[in-house]
């Protein structure tokens, strides 16, 4: 049985290849554990967290219920920092892995790649 095209769920496709430093002050102390960084790119801007145990993780800003609409944009919640929540629609997400705790959204975080060699950060697709 094929499905229809409108419920296959598509990320829209931005090209990301950038690179920066965790240690310079612009980042505010991204180089430690458990800090965070948002930085242009991607289709709403990216979030770049360093996490303890498995280094930096870097999402898309774009909240995956409306990724296209700008107003939809994901932020680290102040109060509880497990908790990335999206301005608009108010759906929640886990930070360590992106996955959805509250809708409307469904599907996950889109997650870029990351390379880290002590000095610099790569984020890419």
């Amino acid at each position: 049985m094929m499905s229809c095209d409108k419920d296959k769920y598509e990320f829209p496709n931005a090209n990301v290849n950038l690179f920066l430093y965790p240690n310079n002050p612009e980042f505010n102390g991204l180089h430690i554990p458990e800090n965070w960084a948002y930085v242009n790119g991607g289709v709403n801007g990216i979030l770049i967290y360093h996490n303890a145990i498995e280094g930096f993780i870097a999402y898309d800003r774009a909240c995956t219920n409306d990724p296209l609409n700008s107003c939809e944009q994901i932020y680290i919640d102040t109060e509880n920092l497990n908790t990335l929540s999206c301005n608009c629609c108010e759906s929640q997400y886990f930070i360590f892995d992106g996955s959805v705790i509250q809708g409307p959204s469904v599907q996950a975080l889109h997650r870029y790649r990351t390379n880290f060699d002590g000095v610099r950060l790569d984020v890419f697709n």
